[in-house]
């Protein structure tokens, strides 16, 4: 029983001691400081050794804390020298790690007039800005389909020619409108932002153009003919109507928030 007592404890032992030359055997993650380049340097300086490279003690320093190491290790192995002599050994020491310094770049700035091709405020608003787009636009393709069916190119006015322009342009830069609005949510261009702004207001303006053609003439003596009364009530649905308005107005306010949140 002893035995087998003793067997027991002396495998464990055996397991515990493995396990620990194996962690021990583990190597701990590196990460170069100011004073393991100093130490680099310094061994460096001491063996004659020129160093052409940037070596893993100094790996991810930026060129100040590199230069601050390398100072360090010319101090250390110049050592309490007089000063004449301290100078001399300091420029000769020095050209031991001189091509290390200038393969250590600081990072390029960036230009002058770049920009972020996706601004961070501009997007989530655009996004927003351009499903209520597509609702509207929806909504709008449904009432020119309502006012096609009803007639509405055959109408007879004293602006007869002007009626299907205005509703037709305004259907067609509310499309083009759309389609440089997605452009500008992909590439996140502030200049389509800003394009885009100035085209919905003038899309905006031949809506309410098209909002008159689509309403119901008076007759001369102020009563409307029943011919047109009854195609009016068929082609004017007065709900769709307020929605697209409501929609319209909503993706203004979006399209410039979201141009002012492009820059």
């Amino acid at each position: 029983m002893v035995r087998r007592l003793a067997a027991v404890l002396s495998s464990g032992l055996l397991a515990g001691v493995l396990a620990a030359g194996c962690s021990a055997g583990v190597a701990a993650s590196y990460r170069a400081t100011v004073q393991t380049c100093s130490s680099f340097g310094l061994r460096a300086i001491q063996r004659h050794v020129t160093v052409t490279a940037e070596p893993e003690a100094c790996a991810g320093l930026s060129p100040e804390q590199v230069n601050m190491a390398v100072t360090r290790a010319v101090k250390a192995a110049v050592g309490p020298a007089p000063k004449a002599i301290a100078r001399h050994l300091a420029v000769q020491d020095s050209a031991y790690l001189a091509r290390m310094l200038r393969t250590i770049q600081p990072p390029k700035p960036a230009p002058a007039g770049a920009t972020p091709t996706r601004p961070s405020g501009g997007v989530p608003l655009g996004l927003a800005a351009l499903i209520a787009w597509i609702v509207t636009a929806a909504a709008g393709s449904y009432l020119l389909a309502g006012w096609l069916t009803a007639g509405g190119l055959r109408r007879r006015r004293p602006t007869a020619g002007l009626v299907p322009v205005t509703v037709l342009s305004h259907f067609g830069f509310a499309v083009a409108g759309l389609g440089l609005w997605i452009a500008f949510v992909i590439t996140g261009t502030r200049v389509l932002a800003w394009v885009g702004v100035g085209l919905i207001v003038l899309i905006a303006g031949l809506g309410m153009g098209a909002l008159s053609a689509a309403l119901p003439e008076p007759g001369r003596n102020g009563v409307q003919p029943q011919a047109d009364r009854r195609s009016s009530k068929a082609g004017t649905p007065v709900a769709v109507i307020a929605v697209h308005g409501m929609l319209a107005t909503a993706t203004i306010l979006l399209v410039l928030l979201a141009a002012i949140g492009a820059g």
